[in-house]
């Protein structure tokens, strides 16, 4: 099994798989330190390409670009990589969110101010016809 970067560099994999939310790529026959200088670029991890062993693609991973360490197991390498969380498209589904809320109170307060305008001109009509009732 193999694995493309975006630049079209291909390294020999002995797994590749999204586990508890991260990717997890075992390698064997590089170091450690060759591992975290070409994965701690993230241009180059916007998409991972899945390859058989004679170049095939099989299946491709998009996202996973924040490098998260190495763990070692005997001769086996293992690369952590994460996906950013995306604070900008949380932070527009709150403002949304606080939109949504404030046109609610908006409408309410609208409503409300209607049906008050309301009440006052009746006063003022019923204190009208008891003025007029009295001879004032």
């Amino acid at each position: 099994m193999k694995i493309r970067l975006i630049d079209g560099s291909m390294y020999e994999v002995t797994r590749a798989e999204v586990t508890n939310g991260r990717l997890e790529i075992d390698f064997q026959n590089i170091s450690s330190e060759e591992i975290q200088k070409i994965f701690s670029i993230p241009a180059l991890l916007t998409n991972i390409d899945l390859l058989t062993d004679d170049d095939r693609v099989t299946g491709s991973i998009p996202g996973y670009t924040v490098y998260s360490g190495v763990m070692l197991l005997g001769d086996t390498k293992t690369l952590l990589l994460n996906t950013e969380s995306n604070a900008t498209a949380e932070r527009l589904a709150n403002a949304e969110s606080n939109a949504i809320a404030a046109n609610a109170a908006a409408e309410a307060a609208k409503t409300m101010s209607v049906e008050m305008a309301t009440q006052v001109t009746d006063l003022q009509m019923a204190m009208c016809e008891l003025y007029e009732g009295m001879g004032v």
